[in-house]
């Protein structure tokens, strides 16, 4: 008879001792794989929420544009804009090419001045690539680039008392240094996720920002979305070079790079679900190895019967060891069957989560089917199971066998 039939025996004849061990590796299993997924799912959703707010996957600008308080700056910024474009939008890889125009200044109604922070843009692929146009709450969004309307966030337009439809008075510095004014009217109003930011946010089409800027055919920067978002690490080297051959000396940044805040927020997840698993893997570890020591105590008689009649310490220790990853194999087995049932039920359950940050709307609960989180679960318990089995199997082959036999 082979070890591990053996061992399947001890665990069959010892079933409530058995399923109690198994329950144990099916619940942490579950939770395994359930809190993966759910991290991962989150991760996602934050990092299309990060990519979708205005971010893009890549970003093109001057060299200086990415240097810290550089937004704004009037003597930054890229010239041949159409060129640019041009140069971008003729990559396969390229789904979207959203220009950006970026500038400070101040917001008057003639009664009241408000300093805001201004973006010029294109509202037709805005609209088509980002959920920017989503936080119109009153109004509407802007139809096309050369109109003279504004959208203003809420906290700016209550610090003005304008409602849409309301005049407005664009002033800010152009690139010669002189102060210029245009006026503008009132398209909307935007609730920013952000207060900081809803208390400053003007967005304006860009046929209006490079006339208050006299910055005609020039911008801060391109954002640029992708059609598949696994080909950023290519793209970016790959159009930076595309840009300097043709004598445009810019500068380029990944997503990645941009978004300090998902970096941390993903940092704060992994440590966070990291500290959870290392305390299941204690409770199962203890949990374990408490059963199987009865099992070591129970069976004294039988490891000095085996003893008695040639059996090896090494075998003795092989058999313990075995029976652990039965047990282990089986428990991750139904464990996943478990997490399965479990995930269909959260999926189709409707519940809402709230938004995450820098998201307009919550959504509702989903978790993904994270494969790493099982390979994870599965490793985590099998060498759980291994290390609760190794020291009972080290004290049974240790024992004397006349000792063994007379155990009571």
């Amino acid at each position: 008879m082979s070890l591990w039939s053996f061992a399947i025996r001890n665990v069959r004849r010892n079933l409530r001792r058995s399923v109690l061990t198994g329950c144990v590796v099916v619940f942490g299993f579950c939770a395994f794989a359930l809190a993966g997924g759910f991290m991962a799912q989150s991760l996602e959703g934050l990092r299309d929420s990060t990519i979708r707010s205005g971010m893009g996957h890549l970003q093109f600008a001057a060299p200086s544009a990415f240097s810290e308080g550089a937004v704004g700056a009037a003597d930054q910024g890229l010239d041949g804009a159409e060129e640019i474009a041009a140069i971008l939008k003729a990559d396969p890889a390229v789904a979207e090419i959203l220009p950006r125009l970026e500038f400070v200044g101040l917001l008057t109604n003639g009664e009241r001045s408000v300093p805001f922070l201004g973006v010029g843009l294109d509202p037709v692929p805005e609209s088509r690539a980002m959920d920017t146009p989503k936080m119109v709450a009153e109004g509407a969004w802007l139809r096309d680039r050369s109109e003279r309307q504004v959208i203003l966030g809420t906290g700016l337009a209550a610090a003005l008392s304008v409602r849409v439809g309301g005049t407005v008075t664009l002033l800010a510095t152009s690139r010669d240094g002189t102060l210029n004014a245009v006026d503008a009217t009132v398209a909307g109003l935007a609730n920013v996720p952000f207060k900081e930011l809803n208390d400053r946010y003007l967005a304006t089409s860009l046929g209006l920002a490079s006339e208050l800027l006299v910055a005609a055919d020039r911008t801060s920067k391109f954002v640029v979305v992708l059609a598949d978002p696994a080909t950023a690490p290519a793209a970016l080297p790959r159009l930076l070079g595309s840009l300097r051959a043709r004598g445009h000396e810019v500068a380029g940044r990944s997503w990645q790079e941009l978004a300090q805040f998902y970096r941390q927020v993903r940092t704060l997840y992994l440590g966070i679900f990291g500290f959870m698993g290392v305390i299941l893997v204690v409770m199962v570890l203890l949990a374990a190895a408490n059963t199987m020591m009865m099992a070591v105590t129970e069976r004294t008689r039988e490891i000095g019967t085996l003893r008695a009649i040639g059996t090896r310490p090494r075998i003795i220790r092989r058999l313990f060891l075995a029976e652990g990853m039965v047990l282990a194999i089986c428990g991750c087995l139904a464990g996943a069957v478990l997490s399965l049932v479990v995930r269909l039920a959260l999926n189709h359950s409707g519940i809402m989560l709230p938004p995450p940050p820098g998201a307009f709307q919550g959504s509702a609960l989903h978790v993904k089917l994270y494969g790493t989180a099982y390979v994870a679960g599965a490793l985590a318990m099998v060498l759980t199971l291994a290390a609760a089995s190794w020291l009972p199997a080290s004290r049974a082959s240790r024992q004397r066998i006349v000792e063994a036999l007379a155990h009571v």
